[in-house]
């Protein structure tokens, strides 16, 4: 059973919490990397779809379906830890 500090730790950043300032500045940088993401993704699944090739189109839009739940991820415990703060 995950104790309650590891279940606060923030990845990409050791030692913090979501509720530290770094935490914070860690889950910022994965929702900016989230919204690049999900922004590229559609952009080339929208060039596959005009390309012809849905099966690349299906491929992409899926991983941006991902970077779209990295980015509500990040934003979620973003807010909670500022809660705490």
């Amino acid at each position: 059973m995950a104790t309650r500090g590891r279940d606060r730790s923030v990845p990409g950043a050791p030692d913090t919490t979501e509720d530290t300032i770094d935490g914070q500045r860690a889950l910022g940088l994965h929702a900016r990397i989230g919204i690049v993401a999900v922004v590229l993704c559609a952009f080339v699944t929208v060039v596959f779809l005009r390309l012809g090739s849905i099966t690349a189109a299906v491929v992409f839009a899926v991983v941006g379906v991902g970077s779209l739940a990295v980015l509500g991820w990040a934003l979620y415990r973003k807010r909670r830890g500022s809660r705490r703060m």
